[in-house]
């Protein structure tokens, strides 16, 4: 019977959790390192153990003495300011079933001297592996993870000669596949409404191949951006900015689904007929698409799907390099 007796954690070591148990301590490690070779009582009883004593086990001191090690899963992302990076960390928390990754995420603001920054407070804990978002990088930060022998898996974009792994989609054809869609709907004065272009090359071709296929189809498409995070506020300056300087725009496309819905509010405020005076296409196909009113037409993105692949990628004997991609889904809705 174990004593039912709460601890602090501190001083607490595997002899004591082993006690608690009535087992070994070599029992003890196996059950916290290797749950697949304990039987399930035997693991029940040193969790049990685990939890009175307040035990944290010290994975550094295991990785020294031939525990499972922890391994550092570093991500440099560009924001969390909205929900766009959630599946894409879902997929891969959920999806990696090899014990003791540790995910690890420092944050850019689309700013290619943080990302430096980033990677080398990641490079001095030496991770075998490190994710980075896109395949546009401040100069220096590529050569210094090869320097250090690090792996580099690049996401949420497709290039033809990847650094390392890429596991993405092709903006560019989002962006061909949203103007297509608008046209073949009969919208004749396009336009794509963007914030943080300048900072996010991915934006930057998205936008440009949605302005090359309403060129090459003899439309109009105009532009618009706002450097300032993702949001609804943004939308409703972006709406303004457009219709007061191109009031012919009869369709908008919108860099993020949160500022295509700030942008279906204003309509909404204005008494704009949406899609009658202007349509509005998102990209993401974010939560709250489907449950606007009018529901919002969007670009869904494979988000989660990537993050998976991650994670699959990395429970591999070997992790192998290359690219990786998935196709973007055009979800028609109500505001186009």
């Amino acid at each position: 019977m174990l004593r039912r007796m709460k601890g602090t954690g501190k001083g607490v070591t595997l002899a004591d959790v082993a006690r608690e148990a009535g087992v070994s301590s070599m029992t003890v490690s196996r059950a916290l390192n290797r749950p697949d070779i304990v039987t399930a009582p035997i693991r029940e009883r040193v969790q049990a153990a685990v939890d009175a004593l307040g035990y944290i086990p010290n994975r550094m001191a295991g990785t020294l003495a031939g525990g499972a090690p922890v391994r550092l899963l570093p991500m440099v992302l560009p924001t969390l300011h909205h929900s766009v990076y959630v599946p894409f960390l879902e997929g891969v928390q959920r999806g990696l079933t090899q014990p003791g990754w540790q995910l690890a995420i420092d944050l850019t603001e689309y700013d290619p001297q943080r990302e430096w920054r980033a990677a080398q407070q990641f490079l001095s804990l030496r991770p075998d592996v490190m994710v980075l978002a896109g395949t546009d990088h401040d100069p220096r930060v590529l050569p210094a993870l090869r320097r250090f022998g690090v792996r580099i898996i690049e996401v949420m974009d497709a290039h033809p000669d990847p650094a390392d792994l890429l596991i993405g989609y092709d903006h560019a054809q989002a962006g061909t596949m949203a103007a297509r869609h608008l046209i073949e709907r009969g919208y004749r004065h396009l336009a794509y409404a963007s914030c943080l272009g300048v900072g996010d090359a991915r934006n930057a071709r998205r936008m440009q191949a949605f302005r090359a296929e309403a060129e090459r189809c003899g439309v109009p498409c105009a532009a618009e951006n706002v450097e300032e995070p993702s949001s609804y506020e943004v939308g409703v300056t972006l709406l303004r900015r457009l219709l007061t300087r191109e009031p012919g725009v009869d369709a908008i496309y919108f860099s993020n689904d949160d500022v295509a819905a700030g942008a279906l509010f204003e309509c909404l405020r204005q008494g704009l007929s949406v899609p009658g005076r202007v349509a509005i296409l998102g990209h993401n196909d974010m939560s709250i698409s489907a449950h606007v009113h009018p529901a919002l037409s969007t670009v869904a993105t494979p988000r989660e799907e990537i993050g998976a692949e991650v994670a699959r990628r990395l429970n591999a004997p070997t992790l192998k390099g290359g690219l990786v991609t998935f196709p973007c889904e055009l979800r028609p809705r109500q505001t186009t």
